[in-house]
């Protein structure tokens, strides 16, 4: 098992007795990330109890349960309470009253960690109630991000190099000479991250071909378990051309009506089957930066999806990104994961487009502090119109701290712009 960087921040507050929940889309390898979790822990591996209730056994054993039934239910599986012990519990969404176990034994059983996996959050909305405020702490667990590909494929040297840079333990001058000789490697390896995507099992795939089965079966069964199960969606079809029209647009201004009309939905329709597909993981919005109603444009987003894999498998394209069209939005896809997986509490993420068309790719706002960041696909050294425009604009308003042009080769520093190589990111 491959460590991920979720790890460490759930070790963190592994002491406290709240319940830890992982969510995320199916095969983002949550089980394998609790199992994880119960190895680096303090518990022995006999005081270590995993429960899947994809199993009705185990759902039938834990459903409708009180605190009488849930101690014969720990004497049976040989849980002695009064001893520290870890539960895992894999897709507790799938019982019928998942709150009423996790209550019962956060406030009943103290020396019980609990660990719980669950695959939607629309699902998991539905049938956890407020009881279980402050008693909870949630992760989602994402598909790998560009280090974590390297780690799973053996990469140690460039993931090193990559940590190097980011602590800015290399200066200018090293940075070019440690990096130069690893270019093409780089490059590479981020091509096939950004064509197949960061499901651990297609990493872990060398054939090509197979990635691209595995790839189909990961979607297929998500709307097969997540969407037609758990939604009840009837009009399927309308569904997959929403996938489809959000993988073509991939990037670009989402147009609401235009949707509508192609796909043939009412509009109520399409904010339902959005909103399914943000709670199930699939997608993320991406929300527009204003400060003047007036002059720039707030009621447009941008739609994203959670791995450039599935974008491709629904545009089934799998073409090198030297004969595609859309190998900027690929780019601009995996800038805006990185960015979306690191955003903390107190940060927030914006595109800025005005009605002059004036655009940077991201916003990010932190502490009041602004973080530009214009992606571009080839090899670019010219300082973005948008990002000069910006800066004068806001200068004495706003809080700047650093711009970044994310790109393909490019590494320097101009006017206090940093160009910075994609896989370096």
């Amino acid at each position: 098992m491959f460590k991920r960087e979720l790890s460490d921040k759930i070790l963190a507050h592994f002491d406290s007795h709240e319940v830890i929940f992982l969510l995320g889309t199916r095969q983002t390898g949550k089980t394998t990330l609790s199992h994880l979790l119960a190895e680096q822990s303090h518990y022995p591996e006999n005081r270590i109890w995993y429960f899947d209730f994809e199993d009705k056994q185990y759902r039938d054993q834990f459903n409708n349960i009180s605190v009488s039934i849930l101690k014969q239910i720990l004497r049976l599986e040989g849980i002695d309470e009064n001893q520290p012990s870890l539960i895992i519990f894999d897709e507790i969404q799938l019982l019928d009253d998942p709150s009423n176990l996790l209550k019962l034994l956060h406030d009943h059983f103290a020396k019980l960690k609990i660990i719980a996996t669950g695959s939607s959050s629309l699902q998991i909305k539905s049938k956890f109630s407020d009881s279980l405020a402050g008693r909870k702490r949630i992760y989602q667990v994402e598909p790998l991000s560009f280090n974590e590909f390297l780690l799973f494929r053996g990469e140690e040297r460039l993931r090193k190099l990559r940590q190097m840079q980011k602590k800015g333990e290399l200066d200018q001058q090293a940075q070019a000479a440690m990096i130069s000789p690893f270019h093409q490697q780089f490059t590479g390896l981020l091509e096939e991250y950004l064509i197949y995507g960061g499901y651990p099992e297609v990493v872990l795939t060398p054939d090509h071909k197979e990635k691209i089965i595995k790839l189909d079966s990961i979607i297929s069964s998500y709307i097969q378990k997540d969407i037609r199960d758990i939604a009840n969606i009837e009009n399927l079809s309308a569904y997959n051309q929403l996938l489809e029209y959000l993988a073509i647009n991939a990037g670009a201004q989402f147009k609401q009506t235009s949707a509508q009309q192609l796909i043939g939905i009412a509009t109520a329709t399409l904010n339902k089957y959005l909103n399914l597909l943000q709670e199930t993981f699939i997608v993320e919005e991406l929300r527009p930066f204003f400060s003047n109603k007036n002059k720039e444009i707030s009621k447009t987003r941008k739609i994203f999806f959670k791995d450039t894999g599935v974008n491709n498998l629904l545009l089934k394209n799998f073409n090198p990104l030297n004969l595609r069209r859309d190998a900027g939005a690929l780019y601009e896809t995996y800038v805006f994961n990185a960015l979306s997986r690191n955003k903390e509490v107190n940060s927030s993420l914006y595109f800025y487009r005005t009605q002059s068309k004036s655009e940077i790719d991201f916003i990010r706002v932190k502490n009041a502090e602004y973080s530009l960041y214009e992606v571009k696909s080839g090899k670019n050294q010219k300082i973005p119109r948008a990002m000069i425009e910006f800066v004068k604009k806001y200068a004495d308003t706003l809080a700047i701290k650093q711009q970044f042009v994310i790109n393909q080769s490019s590494y320097l520093e101009k006017n206090g712009v940093k160009f910075l190589p994609a896989y370096l990111f």
